[in-house]
């Protein structure tokens, strides 16, 4: 990183800091690309990684009463996508867990024992589905009975993708089950 791409940054950051929006417009000049770089590095997904850049300039603007001028302002800045990047990926983890948990009501075992056992077998699949945007895809064509149309346009990928992907899937699972 260059000299110039310091100043500008401490001096996008010094403009919001005074509640100036042309701070924002300009530190997404001077560090959009590094921010949606250092996002994608954590989270692997171009869409989440949207998400995340955004989320972090609202968390700069809120906070940016923390940052103390004269500091490296860049690494303050690419701190905050990469906190936001790992809190994304949490809670897409607990998402993840909360479809399991809607998986295993959906369960129509008798006992409590079959359900359990249903229980973890649908855990061990979806968790052996890598990266979590296929684990979406999986439980979003499943347990929320969507088209393969609807999860591209939802999650912004193409369709021949989302099938590619859940083909995939649906191979790795079952030979997980002949195991």
């Amino acid at each position: 990183m260059t000299e110039e791409m310091y100043r500008k940054t401490e001096y996008a950051l010094s403009l919001i800091a005074s509640g100036d929006e042309a701070g924002v417009d300009l530190l997404y000049a001077c560090a959009g690309r590094a921010m949606m770089f250092a996002a994608k590095s954590v989270v692997k997904d171009d869409f989440t990684a949207e998400e995340v850049v955004q989320d972090s300039f609202l968390k700069i603007v809120k906070g940016i009463s923390g940052y103390k001028k004269g500091t490296n302002g860049y690494a303050w800045v690419c701190r905050i996508v990469r906190n936001t990047a790992l809190n994304a990926l949490d809670a897409q983890k607990r998402r993840a867990a909360a479809s399991l948990e809607a998986a295993a009501e959906i369960s129509d075992g008798g006992g409590g024992e079959e359900r359990s056992a249903a229980r973890l077998l649908v855990e061990k699949l979806l968790e052996s589905l890598y990266p979590p945007i296929v684990r979406r895809m999986v439980c979003m064509k499943y347990f929320y009975d969507m088209t393969v149309r609807e999860i591209a346009a939802e999650l912004k990928v193409s369709k021949s993708y989302v099938s590619k992907e859940i083909i995939k899937a649906e191979k790795n699972m079952r030979e997980m089950l002949s195991e």
